[in-house]
């Protein structure tokens, strides 16, 4: 009896040990710096960092066997969005003059009622949410919605709502916007004031991925909320600001384009097969039944995989990761076979011309100007993957169906401050990480080494000259 008792107090021992030290990592990890001695602390600090350990086993479980790395990092590509890296530095004698920056929101909610989960959308685990993100969210949320206000400034810090940002959607811009203030260096950051011009259009989505990113961008910004400009409803691509929308011609080439589109899954009868078959499983999940386009199918089982969920199942039969790479295989042909398509070309002119106008005549009033104010030389605009397509096809990149949340385009214009340069100024293109400026149709015939400079008055006049007189044929002007 006295052994069983001995080794009694012994287990119960170790696992009081086991729960102290919990605590003091849990407290290290958030930075308390002091022990904790609550009992419920302990607890919390054990089912913390048990279900921390669960998740990297079960992550590390699926990624191995499920899924081999290259399809594991084109999954993450679409959940986690591109990063602007430190391998793009600026030329040392480089000054940046001005940037216009398009922003695709962050990871969200499918745009369909799902009825059975993932309900919850957390950041991984609640406890391994960055500082930032907490610290940002907690006074952001110490802000009421006035009147004045369309939209609360930051969403849920749980929930897979319909089309509604995420915790995870909030970071990513937190984070790009750190990034793109350490591109701008200590003169681009004065740039940053309440009176910036930032534009979002009239969704939560995008108007707190928008407060997001300029939180991330100024970190010591203590007013909360920002002066955000919103567009009227429906206007995704800033007609408003641009005062320049889509005409008849447009609207008419909206409907050819999804022709198009629909016959080119058609002609692939395992690729309609697929998604006919993913469409019925996923029947039983959504509140309203999906049509047979792969990108409706893509929408719903993105929310599953970019939080780690389990898969939709039917009688047995679960949807995989695997055939979700299948439906994005199929997007992503589709959209190399609609890149060529005239269609498709004049539709971006149409739908992109406006914004493109303004985002040029932003930089060349900056260009020709000595004495230009701060606050005019940096312009936010917070959109949507259908604002961003339609931009980089007019420019001519290729065509994409779909992109990954937090996709950005940075408009850069720049001289050379070097002894003996000229006074020309630069312009550069970054889309989601990459230079892509030398593909830019203006510039396409011109060098694309690394010390190339892309003149910027050839940008304004490809804007004003062949993108205006394609956007008028479209239109019939």
């Amino acid at each position: 009896m006295r052994v069983t008792l001995l080794r009694l107090v012994w287990i119960v021992g170790a696992i009081a040990a086991v729960f102290f030290a919990f605590s003091i990592l849990g407290n290290y990890r958030h930075g308390t710096g002091k022990l904790r001695y609550g009992v419920s602390d302990i607890l919390n600090a054990a089912r913390f960092y048990t279900g921390y350990l669960w998740n990297v086993r079960r992550g590390a479980w699926r990624k191995k066997l499920e899924l081999g790395a290259e399809d594991y990092r084109r999954l993450e590509y679409y959940c986690e969005g591109p990063k602007l890296e430190c391998n793009l530095p600026r030329r040392v004698n480089e000054r940046l003059l001005g940037v216009q920056l398009l922003i695709r929101h962050g990871d969200r909610g499918a745009l369909f009622t799902v009825k059975d989960s993932p309900s919850d959308c957390p950041y991984e685990e609640e406890h391994s949410l960055p500082e930032t993100f907490l610290s940002y969210y907690t006074q952001a949320s110490s802000f009421k919605k006035s009147k004045e206000e369309d939209f609360h400034l930051v969403p849920q810090r749980s929930g897979c709502l319909n089309g509604q940002l995420t915790s995870k959607g909030v970071i990513q811009h937190l984070e790009l916007g750190a990034a793109v203030a350490k591109r701008l260096g200590t003169d681009g950051r004065k740039w940053v004031s309440d009176e910036t011009p930032v534009y979002s259009t009239f969704y939560p989505r995008t108007y707190q991925s928008a407060m997001a990113f300029m939180q991330g961008l100024d970190p010591s910004h203590r007013s909360l909320p920002r002066n955000i400009h919103l567009t009227p409803a429906g206007d995704h691509m800033f007609c408003s600001v641009a005062k320049t929308c889509a005409c008849d011609g447009g609207r008419n080439l909206t409907d050819q384009f999804y022709k198009v589109k629909t016959d080119l899954l058609h002609q692939d009868s395992q690729r309609l097969a697929l998604v006919g078959r993913l469409r019925d499983i996923l029947a039983t999940h959504t509140e309203d039944p999906l049509k047979e386009w792969p990108a409706h199918v893509f929408d719903v089982l993105l929310q599953f995989a970019c939080h780690g969920k389990r898969m939709p199942c039917l009688d047995g039969t679960c949807i995989s990761y695997s055939e979700l790479l299948d439906v994005i295989h199929i997007l992503e042909s589709i959209a190399a076979q609609l890149t060529h398509h005239q269609v498709v070309k004049d539709l971006s002119v149409s739908d992109a011309y406006g914004l493109l106008q303004v985002i040029a005549d932003n930089l060349d009033k900056i260009a020709k100007e000595k004495n230009v104010e701060d606050k005019d030389r940096f312009t936010l605009f917070s959109a949507h993957d259908s604002t961003i397509v339609p931009v980089m096809h007019s420019l001519g990149l290729p065509f994409h169906i779909v992109i990954p949340y937090a996709s950005f385009v940075l408009f850069e214009l720049y001289t050379d401050v070097s002894d003996g340069a000229s006074e020309d100024v630069y312009f550069r293109i970054i889309h989601n990480g990459e230079d892509v400026t030398s593909r830019i149709s203006c510039f396409s015939q011109q060098s694309s080494s690394e010390t190339a400079r892309f003149p910027f008055v050839l940008f304004k006049d490809f804007v004003d000259n062949d993108l205006k007189s394609r956007y008028d044929k479209v239109c019939n002007y």
